[in-house]
């Protein structure tokens, strides 16, 4: 297991890694290039949760359904002016972390290097779309990337690994499905690691993990004494469970003796998970709304999951296997005129509403045309396929080593020219994993929505560019032959 194991290799001289005008240059015009959704709408892009996250702040209140870090996050940068602030350190951020991870398995790249790889993905993957909305959707894929470089770069400094740290612990904090999905990776790495000779240091890797869960828990506590990071995490649940139709089973069974509030309405409840969510009609606020059901609603949950265990696992593992092939640029680009306009017209002051009015998504005109979601679905798709081949070449090689010239070829060439590298291979490992744990939370407990895995799916095009480029890199460090 030599090829994807030996993680103290290094190349030969030392590499430069630190900060300099060029790379502040790179960075700059990468955040800038990745704006673009958001300039040429003439506004940040907004979803219907935005609403809710200006509101937590501006307006006092804590939301049932999301933690308020990622309100505390808008407001810190921007002080209820006009969203640019956040937007733009979104897109600087997601530029910094692209731009050190491939320093992180490429350390010899350039800055024409970085274009190469920046560029494509701020104009033709997903993550514009995402990284120029006012969701926190783009701190998923960031908190991936942050978690790579600290578990295989061993050139981390001390001041990098601070702010790793930190942007992992947002991550976990504004956003509810991010806690299980780094457990996740946290699990996954230490089956990964096992034959490597250098160890993952748990104590920094868990630091986050439990300062996220601590100020979720926390939160809550506050609001309302449950000690829990999602205390009402089971209405999602319940959801879906009545969308598939096990939890509907479960009611017509236990409703004559039980006498559950959503007992009277169901007749209403075969519809989808948004609308019983989301809906001001649907039997959950008609009958009590999601805060008073939650005993009902975990009792449901648990009665449900009891009586029928081999559906529900069927049903989720459909809803993942779905999410994991259901993406699409700029998912949502409606006004949103029943739900974050009327917040944003209420909350922001009268210059930044007439730049919202003023947008092309608040005049219905922003749209992706289907010659650009053609083109992003292709430069996706090719991405996987080149992450998931090279890792299988990878798995294979170290199986069953390659013999003769080429193997010693391989063997001999620098770190930045071999092709089969651990540092590399670990990368796509992680990202393969990461779209697969995505999948999982958000299909089977959300349901199959584009915006879920296209917040993530752009990693895939990340990691497959830096394939590309290793393959680039080996071609011409090639011994050419020489005839007397």
């Amino acid at each position: 297991m030599a090829a994807i194991s030996d993680l103290d290799a290094r190349p030969a001289g030392r590499v430069r890694t630190g900060f300099n005008a060029a790379e502040a240059g790179l960075l700059t015009g990468a955040t800038l290039l990745m704006l673009w959704p958001a300039l040429y709408n003439g506004f940040p892009l907004i979803f219907s949760d935005t609403g809710t996250y200006i509101s937590q702040v501006m307006e006092h209140h804590l939301g049932w359904d999301r933690p308020p870090f990622y309100s505390m996050w808008l407001f810190a940068l921007d002080w209820g002016r006009n969203l640019w602030p956040p937007t733009i350190a979104q897109c600087a951020v997601a530029a910094w972390m692209i731009r050190r991870t491939q320093r992180m398995v490429a350390p010899r790249s350039g800055i024409g290097a970085g274009a190469l790889l920046l560029a494509p993905l701020a104009l033709l993957t997903a993550l514009p779309w995402t990284a120029a909305q006012i969701m926190p959707d783009i701190f998923t894929p960031l908190m991936v990337l942050a978690f790579a470089v600290l578990v295989l770069d061993d050139r981390v400094t001390r001041r990098e690994r601070r702010l790793l740290t930190v942007l992992i612990t947002l991550a976990i904090m504004v956003h509810l499905s991010n806690l299980p999905i780094y457990a996740g990776l946290c699990l996954c790495v230490l089956v990964l690691r096992r034959r490597a000779r250098r160890r993952p240091e748990w104590r920094r890797l868990l630091l986050p993990l439990a300062i996220g869960v601590t100020a979720l828990v926390g939160v809550n506590v506050i609001a309302s004494g449950t000690v829990s990071p999602s205390p009402y995490g089971g209405t999602f649940v319940l959801a879906r469970l009545l969308s598939d139709g096990p939890a509907r089973t479960t009611l017509a069974h236990d409703c004559p003796t039980r006498h559950w509030a959503l007992c009277r309405y169901q007749a209403d409840l075969a519809h989808s998970a948004d609308w019983f969510l989301w809906t001001a009609d649907s039997p959950l606020y008609r009958a009590g709304g999601p805060i008073r059901l939650i005993r009902q609603t975990n009792a449901i949950v648990r009665a449900t999951i009891a009586a029928h265990p081999a559906i529900v696992l069927r049903n989720g593992m459909r809803d993942t296997l779905r999410q994991l092939v259901t993406f699409a640029p700029g998912s949502g680009l409606r006004p949103w005129s029943a739900t974050a306009a009327p917040t944003i017209r209420r909350d922001l002051p009268v210059a930044a509403v007439r730049a919202f009015l003023g947008s092309l998504q608040a005049r219905r005109r922003l749209a992706i045309g289907a010659p650009l979601a053609s083109i992003v679905a292709t430069v996706t798709i090719a991405g996987i396929i080149a992450t998931l081949g090279f890792v299988l070449l990878a798995i294979v090689q170290a199986i069953r080593p390659l013999h003769g010239i080429r193997a010693s070829r391989t063997a001999a060439a620098p770190l930045d020219d071999r092709l089969i590298d651990d540092r590399l291979f670990f990368l796509a490992v992680l990202v393969l994993l990461a779209l697969l744990g995505n999948a999982v939370v958000t299909g089977s407990l959300s349901g199959p929505h584009d915006r879920y895995q296209s917040r993530i799916v752009w990693l895939a095009v990340l990691t497959g560019g830096l394939v590309l480029a290793r393959c680039y890199a080996a071609w011409r460090s090639r011994p050419t032959s020489t005839t007397a």
